[in-house]
């Protein structure tokens, strides 16, 4: 069934953004900064009687890719509510609005952040409403001092201990393990028959093993003497610079292979939902600096590094939404001889 009515959307000078000034024919995107004052004409031609409750021009950004659909809005104009458009009416709608100020654009491997700017004719709730809409590429103002990273922010505590593994959860399930065995053993005298032997045999074995698990990632800091990394900031801007320092103090000379600083932009998404979701991980940058290589650790010296790493200017912000997002990590990364190996991640907060 063919629209009730025909929106053409046109953008003011000095904007350029295809061989044509409006929106039939051109899928080019319009660059905005985030922040920067756009203004325009929406040109109505009524096919047949329209009633509708609002008429509005506004930004709407969602997400592509190989992750759950995310969706938000920006900035809007109201144009007219709760009109009436007779039809062969044909008029012209000015409008005026400030571009939002995030998230910027971003096309990456898994996911893809788009924008558009939309005119749209709101109609009942048994009929489609109308709409029409240009792409568009938000960019970052680089004078501007706020930008929005996205709707769902990145929990630094929960983000850093999942990364950092889970060992928690195994010591948990190891002591409810242990815990379960002992009150069945008690609960019976101890005087067990053969099947309740072995049930027995698989709770504390089974514990012993989730207790092994959930203490092997410590290990290696254990023997490093609890590594300390101390940070010049974990908020910066693409294209700064964060200083760090790491000092080791094992208790005996330890061996190390290598010692790394790694600097770590990852795409993350879910697909699907329940039982059926997928998580999915991009590594799309990673810049690493070695610290030390080969290298024997005495007790009573320790070690002590310090490093700088800069992001790079054409990366992307962090970004956060339901299902979809673009982490920042320093990792630290320790290889020891004979142990398990001692990784540290610190979240950044990446702004444009």
């Amino acid at each position: 069934m063919a629209d009730p009515v025909h929106l053409s959307l046109r953008l003011d000078e000095p904007l350029d953004w295809g061989p044509d000034s409006e929106t039939d024919g051109s899928n080019i995107p319009i660059e905005v900064r985030t922040g920067e004052r756009i203004s325009g004409t929406v040109e109505v031609t009524a096919l047949e009687d329209l009633d509708f409750t609002s008429f509005r021009v506004g930004f709407c950004w969602h997400t592509e890719g190989k992750g759950n659909r995310a969706s938000g809005s920006g900035s809007a104009a109201s144009l007219v509510e709760d009109g009436f458009w007779r039809a062969g009416v044909q008029a012209l709608f000015p409008f005026s609005l400030k571009a939002p100020w995030g998230p910027v654009s971003y096309a990456g491997k898994l996911l893809k952040v788009t924008w558009s700017l939309e005119a749209r004719v709101d109609r009942s709730m048994l009929e489609s409403d109308v709409r029409t809409a240009v792409p568009v590429r938000l960019i970052a103002d680089p004078e501007a001092e706020g930008v929005d990273l996205g709707p769902k922010p990145q929990k630094r505590g929960e983000m850093e201990a999942v990364k950092r593994g889970l060992g928690g959860v195994w010591v948990t399930l190891a002591t409810l393990c242990l815990l379960g065995g002992v009150i069945f053993g008690a609960s019976r005298g101890w005087d067990l028959e053969r099947v309740e032997s072995l049930l027995l045999v698989v709770f504390l074995a089974g514990g012993f093993l989730l207790m092994l698990l959930g203490i092997w990632g410590r290990l290696g800091r254990g023997k490093l003497g609890e590594p300390t990394v101390q940070l010049s900031t974990t908020e910066l801007r693409l294209g700064e610079a964060i200083l760090f320092s790491v000092a080791l103090r094992p208790d005996r000379r330890t061996e190390l292979r290598s010692l790394d600083a790694i600097l770590e932009c990852e795409e993350r998404v879910v697909q699907g939902h329940g039982q059926y979701r997928s998580h999915r991980r991009k590594v799309v940058y990673e810049k690493r600096l070695s610290l030390a290589q080969d290298l024997i650790v005495e007790a009573h010296r320790g070690l002590r590094r310090k490093g700088t790493l800069t992001l790079p200017e054409d990366g992307s912000p962090s970004f956060g939404a339901p299902d979809n997002q673009v982490v920042w990590w320093l990792r630290f990364q320790g290889d020891i001889v004979g142990w398990p190996d001692w990784k540290e991640p610190f979240l950044l907060t990446v702004r444009p």
